[in-house]
C-alpha cells in the first residue's frame, strides 16, 4: 500500500474524471504515495523471504478501489489476493502451495475541501480463510481494527498503518493473534523517480518470545510513468530489506517487487 503533498488537492473525487489529462506524472506519483487519494489501482506484488528449508514466495494481486459515501466521507478499500508458497520450516512440518487467505482492509477518511498535509483513516482488517493449503495459514476467520496516518511533505512523505486481527476460534496453527505495523516513506526526484522504504513490522503474538517479531530494515527505488500517450499510469518498483529482529526459522534477507496499474476515475 502506498500522502497528499502541499502541491496536490488531497480530494482526487471528481477531479480525475480523466488522470492522464489533468496530471502530470510527478502529481500522480505523489498522489498514489497517499493511502486515501482516492486513485484507483491494481498492485502486483511480489515478495521473496527465506523460510525453513527453503524460499517462501508469496505474488499477490491488490486492487485498490475508492467509494464516495457522501460530502463529509470516503471509503478506501485494499484487497490482498496471494498465491503463496511456502518450504519445509522445521522437520516433519508440510511444505505447500496455492491460495493464501485473502486480506481486506477498508479505511473510511475524511473529505478535505482545502489542501492538507495531514491525512488519517480508519476501518476494518478482514482476513478470510480461503487457503487451499493447510500450511498457508489459519483455516477462520479474523479480524481486527486498522488504522492509518500519512504526513507529506514537497520532497519526502511518510506515515504508519497499523492493525491487528485476531480467529474467530481455532486453535494451534489455525488461531490467530496477529499485529502490523505498516512504515511508508518517499523521497521523490523529478519526472516520477522516487526512493521507498515500505515494509511491514509485524508479531505473532502467540509465538515463543524469541519468534514474536520480525523487523525488516531498507527499501530500493521507483519510477512513476506513461506508456506513449496512453490513459493509464504504472509505477514499478524494487527493494531489498535485511531483517533486523526474525525467527529463528527465517532468513536475514526479503526482497519485494512491485508493478501498479493506475487508472483513470
Amino acid at each position: 500500500m502506498a500522502i497528499a503533498t502541499s502541491g496536490f488537492h488531497s480530494d482526487v473525487f471528481g477531479q480525475l474524471q480523466d488522470t492522464s489529462k489533468k496530471m502530470t506524472v510527478d502529481e500522480v506519483n505523489k498522489a498514489k504515495q497517499n493511502p486515501v487519494s482516492g486513485l484507483k489501482s491494481i498492485y502486483l506484488q511480489d515478495v521473496v523471504l527465506p523460510v525453513g528449508s527453503g524460499n517462501a514466495n508469496s505474488f499477490s494481486l491488490q486492487p485498490v478501489y475508492p467509494f464516495r459515501i457522501n460530502d463529509k466521507w470516503k471509503l478506501i478499500t485494499y484487497t490482498i489476493i496471494p498465491i503463496q508458497s511456502i518450504p519445509q520450516v522445521e522437520p516433519g512440518t508440510a511444505t505447500g502451495s496455492g491460495l493464501g487467505n485473502i486480506l481486506f482492509n477498508g479505511y473510511f477518511s475524511p473529505v478535505y475541501k482545502e489542501k492538507r498535509a495531514l491525512v488519517w483513516g480508519f476501518g476494518p482488517a478482514i482476513q478470510f480463510p480461503t487457503r487451499t493449503n493447510a500450511a498457508l495459514g489459519s483455516n477462520r476467520l479474523s479480524a481486527g481494527p486498522a488504522a492509518l496516518l500519512y504526513l507529506s511533505g514537497a520532497s519526502l512523505s511518510g506515515g504508519v498503518v497499523a492493525q491487528n486481527f485476531w480467529s474467530f476460534g481455532g486453535t494451534g496453527a489455525n488461531q490467530v493473534n496477529l499485529f502490523s505495523l505498516q512504515y511508508i516513506l518517499f523521497y521523490n526526484f523529478p519526472r516520477g523517480w522516487y526512493l521507498e522504504s515500505n515494509a511491514s513490522v509485524t508479531a505473532n503474538w502467540l509465538a515463543t518470545s524469541s519468534d514474536t517479531w520480525t523487523v525488516p530494515v531498507g527499501g530500493g527505488p521507483g519510477k512513476t510513468f506513461q506508456i506513449g500517450k496512453g490513459k493509464y499510469f504504472y509505477s514499478a518498483a524494487l527493494q531489498g530489506f535485511y531483517n533486523a529482529v526474525r525467527p529463528d526459522f527465517v532468513g536475514n534477507w526479503m526482497i519485494i517487487a512491485q508493478f501498479q496499474i493506475i487508472f483513470s476515475m
